[in-house]
């Protein structure tokens, strides 16, 4: 079983890459085209389009046989230091296209003078990043997701009252077969941290955490930029509140499979509930809403507005490294929404936001050297 969900999760990983990859220019933000900003009066320029159909026969010709492999390998090696590996591995080769054909794309900016025919400013609304409550509601409100802590809350009180009678010593970990292969003794501080206090820590901080991204990169800095001011408005408007949307109800399900997970502990309930249920609905969840954000775009610039306002028109792809990494020292931004794909990226010129970008591929590197060195 264990086996099947690392295989399940390296083949879907690959679709999600080699989907996002090929359709690169599909996912990136209004008028972005390999990471380079393009004025949308040369969007349907020849030689774009032309550059356009190259990339995607020579990423279909490189990355997919490389996928293939890769996963034909994993068949006979599931060890979850090599799973990790072969992530990273994946991650880093399907960009490769990418940082080529940004440099292609920056290359005919230059020689056919990509520049709009109008006036290269800086506009600034406030009223997108903090709108007035009555007028627009944008994201859920923090004080909602903190409204989130009564599950919590509820788990730590069940887990106290039958704390009497789960067993000594009790299961603290899983094989994916749902059988216990990991137990602790009940008596003791280190009995009461797994049972008590370490869901409430995990609980409590998945709560913060998508929190904070809701407060500060969902609601974060607003790119004012290819398009009108009103058009672009309103479509950060929508495609703001759908991602608030997704976090708020992806914390729903991650916060009750916990409680879940805790219960199982306590009354002896067969785990495999995890597996069966949960995992595909938080799965479903991610998938259905992908959709939703791929048929509106990254920013929601699908979403089409007349409008007969001049189009605003920044040359900014010197604060972005190879097109997709934004480093900007004079922006205090920490996020900003994503030039390339969809969602949020940091801003490496913050150095909390570099530490933000830097900390999880630490961890990671951490990890597989832990699991190399347990043969695991």
């Amino acid at each position: 079983m264990e086996k099947i969900i690392l295989l399940g999760t390296i083949i879907f990983v690959s679709v999600i890459l080699f989907i996002s990859g090929l359709l690169v220019n599909k996912f990136s933000n209004n008028g972005i085209f390999f990471g380079v900003r393009i004025p949308k009066e040369y969007e349907k320029d020849e030689d774009l389009i032309k550059l356009e159909k190259e990339y995607k026969k020579k990423f279909t010709l490189f990355i997919l046989p490389f996928l293939i492999i890769i996963n034909i390998l994993m068949i006979f090696n599931t060890k979850i230091s090599i799973y990790l590996i072969t992530l990273f591995v994946l991650i880093i080769v399907s960009n490769i296209p990418l940082i080529i054909y940004w440099k292609k794309t920056i290359k005919l900016k230059e020689e056919k003078g990509f520049r709009s025919l109008g006036e290269n400013v800086v506009v600034v609304d406030t009223s997108i990043r903090k709108p007035k409550v009555r007028e627009d509601n944008v994201i859920i409100k923090t004080r909602t997701f903190l409204a989130l802590l009564i599950i919590p809350l509820i788990t730590t009180i069940v887990t106290l009252i039958a704390y009497k009678n789960v067993p000594n010593p009790f299961p603290i970990h899983y094989n994916a077969a749902g059988v216990a292969d990991g137990f602790v003794a009940k008596d003791g501080f280190k009995g009461f941290f797994h049972l008590v206090l370490f869901p409430i820590l995990i609980q409590t901080g998945m709560i913060v955490l998508l929190t904070l991204t809701n407060k500060f990169a969902v609601n974060g800095k607003t790119e004012i930029n290819s398009g009108t001011l009103e058009e672009i408005k309103k479509q950060r408007k929508v495609f703001k509140r759908i991602n608030s949307i997704l976090l708020f109800i992806i914390a729903i399900e991650i916060l009750i499979m916990f409680s879940i997970i805790q219960f199982c502990t306590l009354f002896g309930f067969n785990v495999q509930v995890i597996n069966y249920v949960f995992l595909p609905v938080i799965l479903l969840t991610i998938i259905i809403f992908s959709v939703i954000t791929y048929k509106i775009g990254q920013g929601g610039k699908n979403i089409k507005y007349n409008s007969n306002e001049k189009e605003i028109y920044r040359d900014d792809d010197k604060y972005w490294l190879f097109g997709n990494f934004y480093c900007n020292k004079n922006d205090p931004s920490i996020f900003v929404e994503k030039r390339v794909g969809i969602g949020w990226d940091v801003n490496l010129g913050n150095p909390i936001g570099a530490t933000i970008m830097i900390l999880p591929f630490v961890l990671i590197a951490i990890l597989i050297i832990y699991f190399l060195i347990q043969g695991i």
